[in-house]
């Protein structure tokens, strides 16, 4: 049936194209499908409301109200704007529904309802969820069985799949996109992550001197330039988002020093960038405007949000200027050293696991880390090693081994050239700090 076009405000028009994008969710989708304005009026139903067996058709028909449904409609609606995306929730008794707004420049103008579902097979709900609804009325039981039953009944991996395409049909509905709505998603998975980086920080030092604060961000630090210098995005960001827990513990409340510490962390970041081949000309240009952005943040979820994209781009420069079969390569070579620094690697071995001669794989190694092989193994022993010393019950004997080392005065000579101190001293400093004291020099 031809639908004619109508708006769904001044600007918004939804025409035959939008038809049949909806037509198509439901045919691929088996699920039922409607279209609202903000007002809660229906706009558009799929073929599953217009027969006589349908479950909302059956509970309207024993005298229900359609008014709970629009408050729960409302509701889910208010959780995907919150969330920034197509939210699964419960409708009514024991059916689900997935909901996307629908906005135009900025503003819900309406939604789309993609139910009623089930997750389960109707043969598995429970005696008690369906008595409400029978009131021992055998009729009443045979039709609701049949509405039921006519209720699809989607596995998990489809409920994903449908949330997302019921997403994307918004964001064509949508005037201009759902952009907005994207940026809060992304807030929200930042801020989660986050948030589990600051538990894992009180976790680990439940004082949070400012001592330990400072130490802990410097060896982040370390770790984050050997990241972006190994082109290793999601290692670099997984730090990131420590970093930025640290600065947050400790400036929450000051939003002006916020700023100034991020600020310091862009240098940082940037400094590292150079180091790993980005050409200055075109970071320096780069840091100028991102020192004109961040004047402009004013909280601190957007200012979490700015660094992360300020990260994407570094590496980004990174990848366009370095040499992209040597980083290949010196990734293999990495990931082997990370399952392996455990036992007594040499040179030859690790060349050997990735196809290259000795000679070229330390040539490599040294142009893009800076570092030869046998100093990197050894950053990465240690930082296991320090990682053990956390459990005072593990003796230094058997950190020694189990990061490679079968001798431990060795393994002490080369934890101090790194570290600055001895295992001992590592070990002591680290309880000293957690528990508000500082050790002696």
């Amino acid at each position: 049936m031809k639908m004619k076009e109508f708006l769904l405000s001044n600007r918004l028009k939804i025409g035959q194209e939008a038809f049949h994008q909806m037509e198509e969710f439901v045919h691929t989708t088996r699920l039922p499908l409607r279209l609202f304005d903000r007002k809660g009026n229906i706009c558009w139903i799929s073929n599953y409301f217009k027969g006589n067996l349908n479950f909302c058709k059956w509970i309207h028909a024993q005298g229900g109200s359609s008014k709970p449904c629009s408050k729960i409609h409302q509701e889910a609606l208010r959780e995907s704007l919150r969330w920034g995306e197509a939210i699964l929730s419960k409708c009514c008794y024991f059916v689900m529904q997935m909901v996307s707004p629908i906005l135009d420049k900025g503003q819900s103008i309406g939604y789309l309802i993609a139910s009623p579902f089930l997750l389960i097979h109707p043969s598995e709900l429970q005696p008690e969820e369906l008595l409400a609804l029978c009131q021992d009325n055998p009729t009443r039981d045979r039709y609701l069985k049949k509405a039921i039953h006519s209720i699809p009944v989607l596995q998990d991996e489809e409920v994903k799949e449908a949330a997302q395409y019921l997403f994307r049909i918004a964001d064509l509905f949508s005037n201009p996109n759902l952009s907005d709505l994207l940026k809060v998603r992304e807030a929200q998975i930042l801020q989660g992550k986050i948030a589990d980086q600051i538990r894992d920080l009180k976790d680990f030092d439940r004082e949070l001197t400012p001592h330990s604060l400072s130490k802990l961000f410097h060896d982040r630090e370390k770790e984050i330039v050997t990241k972006i210098r190994l082109g290793d995005r999601n290692g670099a960001k997984e730090i990131l988002y420590q970093l930025l827990a640290i600065i947050l513990v400790q400036y929450l409340e000051n939003f002006e020093i916020l700023k100034v510490s991020i600020l310091e962390l862009l240098i940082i970041l940037s400094r590292a960038a150079v180091e790993a081949g980005a050409k200055v000309e075109e970071m320096l240009g780069l840091r100028y405007g991102f020192i004109t952005e961040l004047s402009k943040i004013r909280d601190q979820e957007e200012l979490c949000l700015w660094i992360v994209k300020v990260l994407d781009k570094m590496t980004e420069q990174i990848y366009q200027t370095r040499n992209a079969k040597n980083y290949q390569r010196l990734k293999k070579a990495m990931d082997f050293i990370e399952m392996h620094c455990g036992e007594p690697l040499t040179v030859e071995q690790v060349a050997q696991a990735i196809y290259l001669s000795p000679s070229r794989l330390s040539h490599i190694i040294k142009d893009e880390l800076g570092m030869t092989l046998i100093d990197y193994l050894s950053k990465k022993r240690i930082d296991k090693a320090k990682a053990l010393l956390i459990n005072e019950d593990v003796p230094i004997a058997q950190i020694a081994q189990e990061v490679g080392f079968s001798d431990q005065s060795y393994f002490t000579k080369v934890f101090k050239k790194i570290a600055g101190c001895t295992p001992r001293a590592y070990r002591t400093n680290l309880f000293q700090t957690s528990n508000g004291n500082l050790s002696p020099d």
